[in-house]
């Protein structure tokens, strides 16, 4: 796949042209629901939801109509880590001889440890690195409202779960309208009023939410929810102050722009990158979108409001409720396309800076990259010329970034820089 991005350098001033995104399927056949193992498209899922990765690159999978977790290598690898697939109940113990119901939240803590929102079951389960499944928190099958000991504590269809630095377990438990939070055997509310939903920022329980699906911490700890029937995103400080940070509470749209006009239809997972941007599955979009760190969203990949299975580049790719979240270690963006019944690799648009330096004015171009993904620079000195001169040989990304510099630029230069592989 090709990967254009370009930007105009005209003596100072800088400006960027639209770059491509590239949609590719990692797991599963396109609309073909399925309980299999195997590798890639042999294998196949039931409505994919939550996805974790570990620091191996390994990805987990809340596949919650099979009712298991799956676990997807590095090499495309798919195999059954917890739960019976096709079997839905409450069992704990080791491997497949565990059993949930509609699991669909996933988080990993520092030690490789998984965390599952059991939805069905309304419950908290944990698995092991040795794959030994204990229920954390909640009593099986009985869906309300208690804190207290988490053997104790009731929740109500938890679904995204965020795991702290310091080990604290966050829940979007959904169908109370409140995040909850597990802290040595402990649960305790938050932000939200139980059981009441609204869309009122504030103090921790003086706030409200209406059915909080996906959570994220950011790399100053603060919690971000995706608060889907508001079809907003919310802010929560370590302090527990909540706050709107995307969106208009009751507004559902498809607009692109600053957080503060940009409108999403039932946002589900989060997750952040290294360098800081949030990106969104909206799921009642289609489509995915992107925070930037300066607070504008944008549309990644996918179109608004058109259901479709297809993959490629450049703006074709569709999807059909995506729903799960991860960065991939290679920098990567993968994502749980519920009803397409696939697990997906999404290479997203890189942006590019400048830097001019010394009386020369050296230009340095600067880039997010994809581990093991070639890249060329090209430049051209008249912007109606069609040919494009190579800058140098092309790079292999051996890191999550690169940069190329340009010591022979002499008056106005366009630059371009083209993924190869």
């Amino acid at each position: 796949m090709k990967h254009l991005s370009a930007i105009f350098i005209l003596f100072a001033c800088t400006s960027a042209l639209p770059a491509q995104d590239a949609v590719a399927t990692l797991a599963g056949q396109l609309r073909v629901s399925g309980s299999a193992d195997g590798t890639g498209t042999n294998a196949l899922f039931s409505d994919p939801a939550a996805i974790a990765t570990d620091a191996g690159g390994n990805y987990f999978i809340a596949d919650s109509q099979n009712h298991a977790i799956r676990k997807i290598t590095p090499n495309g690898v798919v195999t059954t880590f917890a739960g019976q697939l096709g079997v839905s109940g409450i069992a704990n113990g080791t491997g497949t001889n565990v059993a949930f119901n509609l699991p669909s939240g996933l988080a990993l803590d520092g030690a490789g440890n998984v965390y599952v929102s059991d939805t069905g079951n309304n419950v908290i389960r944990k698995i092991t690195v040795a794959g030994v499944t204990t229920t954390f928190a909640g009593i099986t099958g009985s869906g309300g409202f208690a804190d207290g000991a988490a053997g104790s504590a009731l929740f109500n269809s938890p679904l995204g779960i965020a795991v702290a630095t310091n080990g604290t377990v966050f829940i979007a438990d959904s169908g109370n309208h409140c995040i909850r939070k597990i802290y040595g055997g402990t649960v305790t509310t938050f932000a939200g009023q139980p059981q009441v939903w609204g869309n009122a920022d504030g103090s921790g329980t003086n706030a409200q939410f209406d059915a909080p699906c996906g959570l994220a911490f950011d790399a100053w700890g603060n919690l971000f929810v995706s608060d889907a029937n508001n079809n907003t995103l919310r802010k929560i400080t370590p302090a527990g102050d909540v706050i709107l940070f995307a969106g208009a509470p009751g507004q559902d749209g498809v607009a692109d722009g600053d957080v503060r006009v940009a409108r999403f239809r039932s946002p589900a997972e989060l997750v952040f990158d290294r360098t800081g941007n949030l990106f969104v599955a909206d799921s009642f979009n289609q489509t995915i979108r992107e925070i930037s760190t300066n607070g504008l969203v944008n549309t990644v990949t996918g179109a608004a409001g058109v259901i479709g299975a297809d993959d490629g580049t450049n703006g074709v790719a569709r999807f059909y409720n995506p729903y799960g979240l991860a960065i991939a270690a290679d920098g990567s963006l993968v994502v749980a396309d519920v009803y397409n019944e696939v697990v997906r690799v999404v290479l997203v648009p890189f942006k590019l800076s400048l830097q001019l330096s010394g009386a020369a004015r050296d230009t340095t171009i600067s880039w997010d990259a994809i581990l093991g993904k070639k890249y060329q620079v090209q430049f051209k000195t008249d912007l109606s010329a069609a040919a494009w001169t190579n800058m140098g040989s092309a790079l292999t990304a051996t890191n999550l970034s690169l940069n190329a510099t340009d010591n022979a630029a002499v008056g106005m230069r366009v630059y371009r820089v083209l993924r190869l592989n």
